[in-house]
């Protein structure tokens, strides 16, 4: 968003360094604010104003997934394993 990369001391939106750093600020902003990994993810893809009014991650289709796909790549880094893309993040099903 234009004015949260303002907020930021985003210069060029468009400047993957400046985005990353931006968005890295942004996230650990959210970590502080709710002291809780999925509600941070939450209010990263939803808006902290809309976390922070319902008191819990936003029931949208897209906030779900994107938390789930977020974990699960953040579980699978720290568990040593090699991610080239987030389709690789995805936990093995359970067998039947």
């Amino acid at each position: 968003m234009p004015q949260t990369a303002r907020e930021l001391g985003v210069q060029d939106r468009f400047d993957p360094t400046e985005n990353v750093f931006g968005g890295a600020q942004y996230l650990a902003a959210q970590l502080r604010r709710f002291g809780d990994v999925r509600l941070a993810l939450a209010a990263y893809n939803a808006g902290p104003s809309r976390v922070a009014r319902l008191g819990r991650a936003p029931d949208f289709p897209e906030t779900r997934d994107y938390v789930v796909k977020v974990v699960d790549c953040y579980l699978a880094l720290t568990a040593g394993r090699t991610i080239r893309a987030a389709r690789d993040c995805r936990t093995a099903e359970p067998a039947p």
